[in-house]
């Protein structure tokens, strides 16, 4: 198993051997891979937001959730 330095190096010497043609390629590869990490963090950020949720709010919103999107359907459907 290669070190985290041993592959940036090895990359990069091999970003160097690529046609000039070929950069923009790569650069919008790794601008599409930063962009995906973005999204990750974002999603994340979301992670425990119901960790101190209260029960009976939580049942409210699990349970009866089907009912009133059966309500809100009906009231769009006239």
């Amino acid at each position: 198993m290669i070190s985290e330095t041993q592959r940036r190096k090895r990359l990069a010497k091999k970003i160097q051997e690529v046609s000039t043609d070929k950069l923009v390629e790569i650069e919008r590869f790794v601008l599409s891979l930063e962009a995906s990490l973005d999204k990750s963090k974002e999603i994340l950020s979301f992670a425990g937001s119901w960790k101190n949720i209260d029960d009976e709010l939580f049942f409210d919103l699990t349970e009866n959730l089907p009912l009133r999107r059966e309500k809100n359907k009906r009231r769009s459907d006239e």
